[in-house]
Parts: structure tokens; sequence; C-alpha cells
């Protein structure tokens, strides 16, 4: 069994959940919640956390809510994955008691192809990390973090694939790999995702 995010988080995104979860389960969208299922662990801990009753067991679902399971799953595979507390979307509190909302959901899918981001004006090298592997990650890189105002930064892979995921309530999220480096924007909240081994460093630029 699995746990399953329903219609009611639409648009709403409270991430109550979030905290409570003892594994990696939870995925973010631009207006949305998904739990993979193959990380859930089936624990209920998320279920009395949500503001609006969205969560429920894939085997107690809701009339009208039995194509959220394959959803989730789908979602989950393309989204990234959300690991800390955010603010609730600016109106969540106007959409809690909406209902009929699945047209309201924005998957990112036609945002998915967006060009990633580039600096506007040529910037020069002036810093650049050791080189780092799946192995010696500092933890950092991995949960959010940005640089600082005026500092843009460069992932570039040597070997393997990385997710660049933004953290700014967008969901837009990237695979990276040698022949697809990424610039990173001043003060821009971010992280990277391992999608199995792989190798890379991270240069400054101003």
């Amino acid at each position: 069994m699995t746990h399953v995010v329903t219609e009611a988080c639409i648009r709403c995104k409270y991430t109550d959940c979030v905290t409570v979860c003892p594994v990696d389960c939870f995925h973010e969208g631009p207006n949305f919640l998904a739990i993979d299922p193959d990380e859930c662990i089936d624990c209920t801990l998320c279920v009395p956390e949500c503001p609006v009753d969205a969560i429920f067991r894939d085997v107690d679902l809701p009339d009208g809510m039995e194509k959220y399971p394959e959803l989730n799953a789908r979602l989950a595979r393309r989204w990234p994955v959300i690991i800390q507390k955010k603010p609730a979307l600016p109106d969540a509190e106007q959409w809690r008691h909406m209902r009929d909302k699945r047209q309201y959901l924005d998957t990112g899918e036609d945002g998915a192809e967006l060009p990633l981001p580039e600096p506007p004006v040529p910037l020069m090298e002036y810093q650049r990390t050791p080189e780092f592997t799946d192995d010696d990650t500092p933890a950092g890189l991995l949960h959010e973090h940005r640089t600082k105002a005026g500092v843009w930064g460069r992932i570039v892979l040597l070997e393997g694939n990385l997710r660049y995921c933004l953290e700014d309530g967008s969901a837009r999220a990237w695979i990276l790999s040698p022949a697809r480096p990424a610039w990173i924007p001043p003060d821009l909240p971010h992280r990277v995702e391992f999608l199995g081994p792989a190798r890379f460093y991270v240069s400054f630029w101003r």
C-alpha cells in the first residue's frame, strides 16, 4: 500500500506533511505535492498533518479520486523531492475549501523544456570547488542553498548525471550531463540531486 495526495492539495500546497515524513517520498510541483509509491512506507504520519485533508491510503480513496495513485506515481518521477517545509501558496486559504480542482493542476509539463538560466553579460571565473562525487559531495549542495548577490555559479559534470532543482516555488528542474552544464543565478535557491554515480565541480563567476 501507499499513501496518495488527492485533489484538495491543488492550488494550496501546504507542506506540513513533509516535516513528519521519515523518508523522501514527497515531490513538489508548481501547485501540488505528489507521493512516490516506491518510497512511501505507509506510516500514516502525514495524514493528520495535512490542513486540507488531502492525503489518503490508496485503499481508502474518496469517490472520484481513483486516478490519483497513477497521477502521484507519474508526477513523482518528474518532480524534485521536497524535504523541508515551505510556505503554502499565497492564495491557499482561498482554495482550501474549493472542490473539482483537477482542471487547475499545473504539472509543469509546459515548462519542462524551458532553457537553463544564462548570465546577461560576460563573466569571469574567480574560483572553483574541488571535484565531488556521489560519495563525498557536501551535504549543503544537496539541500536548498544559494550563491550571494552578484555571484553566478556553474555546475560542470565530468561524469554521470545530476538533477539541478530550483527551490523558488517554480518546481523547475533539469537533468545535467557533461554536455549540459548549468548556470546558477545569484541569490536563487536551488539544490542538486544524484541520479547515479557522478563527478562534478562548481565554479564561481562575477
